[in-house]
């Protein structure tokens, strides 16, 4: 007779306040606030509101915040543009909300190692095949070097035609490739598949005199059919440039050893971001959760009554005395890894300042023409920089507008006199906003030098913030989900408003994993 093995499962303790603050999550959401999220703050489950950005930390907040005025407010803007039959795939914690991919609601804070493994293929056993690359294939040798001379191209000169290198990726199966990507200390090669496509279109005021100015600009999301409504959607012309999304993790893009003290914020960011993950001040403690704060102040009081006991000198008997010294070290230490870890984990996106979480998604910037990463040409190391994916798909579409408005400033003025010595670098392609980079072919080690100032860059990262947030309040109604951005100042007196004019079609791939 064949005996029955025993199998004594562990559990860990159980989080009463969790399983209730997930009971409160799916009720919500069942009523229609899918924006509505959970979030662990310290040792605390607190619940976030997506569409405002606030932070409730308790049922009672929470709901007490859905039926205020701001939540309203903020919802009606959000309902005209972010709600739609065919939303926004990405969830990244400060725009885009769906959570259709999630697979436990409670995101946990950054030191979990619940991270999500990529697909890579490494570079030296696997030969590339992505089309993403000039000499991919021998039909495409012929038009390799007239891509890479163009590879810092402005964008005007791209169009939906057989000189693109994506303008057929339909027809072919498998994923793409992208070479060359660092992660976990390794530089492979990166499967990505197309998720679909964001067209970009503008709408101008024109006055009396013939002036124009751009007022609004934006992104539809119209998935992979490439409609948004418009009668001439068959007229956008396809972006030199591409997003790819991840799924955050903490060793993506950037080297990373368990030894790593936290990570400073990048040189060309103007933003300080304290522990809770806020901008140029700490967070005051919220004491809405008060059987939360009450052990938080009892720990607090804990640690200082032990610390009090460590100094203590003249213990008559030396070895318990030198025991609880090395255990509060110990402790202390295990307890400093742990926030230097959190800290380097919740890196900040360069563009709005607000900390990147893990499992959310987050983007880079893929030069089309060259196949490769746009940090590529800063770095040989494969290092490239991430940003929230609604923050990246601003700055793209901001590039799209300095370079657009100066075309149009440009036209019908005389080429004659000086120029302003002093006068600052103007955006002319779509480029990473961290390191200037753009992905195009470098030689040995002759990386890309960025041409604009840092002074420069932070204007230009304030003034896409500040057009979303005038956005916002007055977007253009679109029959597809859209992101954009607007400029009231441009909107000229006594004008008239233009028909919308297509401009390109930015394609949209995820990391496979």
């Amino acid at each position: 007779m064949v005996g029955k093995e025993l199998v004594v499962r562990k559990n860990g303790p159980v989080d009463i306040r969790e399983i209730a603050a997930k009971a409160t999550l799916r009720e919500v959401r069942q009523n229609g606030h899918t924006y509505v999220e959970l979030r662990r703050v310290g040792k605390r489950v607190i619940f976030f509101c997506t569409i405002c950005l606030t932070e409730c930390f308790s049922d009672t907040v929470l709901f007490d915040h859905l039926k205020g005025n701001l939540h309203s407010r903020r919802y009606a803007e959000a309902k005209v543009t972010l709600f739609g039959p065919m939303p926004w795939p990405f969830n990244d914690g400060v725009l885009f909300f769906n959570n259709s991919r999630e697979k436990d609601p409670l995101l946990l804070d950054s030191s979990s190692q619940n991270t999500r493994e990529l697909a890579l293929v490494p570079a030296n056993d696997t030969e590339v095949t992505s089309r993403l690359r000039d000499d991919s294939s021998s039909r495409n040798g012929a038009k390799g070097t007239r891509r890479g001379a163009n590879a810092h191209g402005n964008g005007r000169t791209a169009s939906v035609s057989e000189d693109h290198v994506l303008s057929n990726q339909s027809g072919t199966d498998g994923p793409l490739v992208i070479p060359s990507v660092l992660l976990k200390d390794v530089v492979s090669d990166l499967p990505v598949h197309l998720l679909g496509y964001g067209n970009i279109a503008y709408r101008l005021w024109e006055a009396s005199k013939g002036s124009k100015k751009i007022s609004k600009i934006w992104c539809a999301w119209v998935g992979q059919d490439g409609s948004d409504g418009l009668d001439e959607c068959d007229t956008y012309e396809q972006s030199d440039f591409a997003i790819v999304n991840f799924s955050y993790t903490i060793e993506l893009g950037r080297k990373w050893s368990s030894d790593d003290q936290d990570l400073p914020i990048s040189a060309g960011s103007f933003f300080v971001i304290d522990d809770a993950g806020h901008r140029g001040k700490r967070r005051k403690k919220s004491f809405s959760d008060q059987e939360a704060s009450s052990e938080e102040s009892n720990e607090q009081s804990s640690s200082a009554h032990d610390n009090s006991q460590a100094i203590i000198t003249g213990s008559p008997t030396g070895t318990s005395h030198n025991l609880q010294v090395g255990l509060l070290s110990t402790k202390s230490m295990r307890r400093e890894l742990r926030k230097q870890k959190r800290l380097a984990a919740e890196k900040a996106c360069d563009i709005c300042g607000r900390p990147m979480l893990l499992e959310k998604d987050v983007a880079t910037l893929l030069n089309c023409k060259t196949g490769n990463l746009a940090c590529s040409s800063r770095n040989s190391s494969g290092a490239f920089h991430l940003f929230h994916t609604s923050c990246l798909v601003h700055w793209t579409i901001l590039c799209q507008y300095e370079m657009l408005a100066d075309k149009i400033a440009s036209k019908g003025k005389s080429n004659r006199g000086r120029k302003a010595k002093n006068a600052p670098k103007k955006i002319t392609s779509i480029l990473c906003p961290e390191c200037q980079g753009t992905g195009i072919h470098v030689e040995g080690d002759e990386l890309e030098k960025p041409t604009i100032s840092l002074s420069e860059m932070f204007r230009y990262k304030l003034k896409a913030i500040e057009a979303h947030k005038a956005w916002m309040k007055s977007p253009e109604v679109l029959e597809n989900c859209s992101t954009g951005l607007h400029f009231p100042a441009e909107q000229i007196e006594n004008s008239e408003e233009q028909e919308v004019i297509p401009l390109k079609s930015v394609a949209f791939y995820a990391a496979d994993g």
